[in-house]
């Protein structure tokens, strides 16, 4: 099942995998050995998101949410189990690490810069080009001129006249 959900990419479902396991939870928390052999499963699912985010099919905010979530599912469904809920989590969670939280700020300032560049350049295109029709120059002297100065196709250049 678990490799399902990997393969599918059906990553909203790794938190509820542990409903899964939810029969056994009595033996679970009486014998420290099959406790083991589920945390070795959640040691796994972990380290397959690690994987995707590497490759960067997932973003670490991803991987962190579904890793958060699936620690939290196990304090509800495994509330009288403390062992399983307490195994879960020291697989899963605990402690975030710090570049865990450095890894998605620098991907959100990333994403936030490259689209206010974006805009910023619209909003210079469109202006430049404004000025320009202001000032009654021809039409293929404003595509020349925002095309040296915005690095922009011909196609480009039009669709701002």
């Amino acid at each position: 099942m678990l490799r399902e959900i990997f393969e599918k990419r059906l990553l909203l479902l790794v938190p509820f995998y542990i409903f899964s396991h939810e029969k056994r939870f009595v033996e679970y928390e009486r014998d420290a050995e099959k406790l083991g052999e589920l945390q070795e499963r959640y040691a796994q699912i972990r380290s397959m998101l690690e994987e995707l985010a590497e490759s960067g099919e997932i973003s670490e905010y991803v991987k962190c949410t579904i890793m958060d979530m699936t620690d939290k599912v196990p304090e509800h469904i495994a509330a009288k189990y403390r062992a399983v809920r307490e195994g879960v989590k020291a697989v899963m969670g605990g402690k975030v690490l710090e570049y865990e939280a450095k890894t998605i700020k620098r991907e959100g300032m990333a994403q936030g810069r490259a689209e206010g560049m974006a805009q910023g350049k619209e909003n210079g295109i469109r202006n430049t080009v404004s000025i320009l029709k202001n000032l009654d120059i021809p039409q293929q002297t404003i595509l020349t001129k925002i095309q040296e100065q915005y690095h922009l196709d011909p196609e480009m250049s039009k669709k701002y006249l």
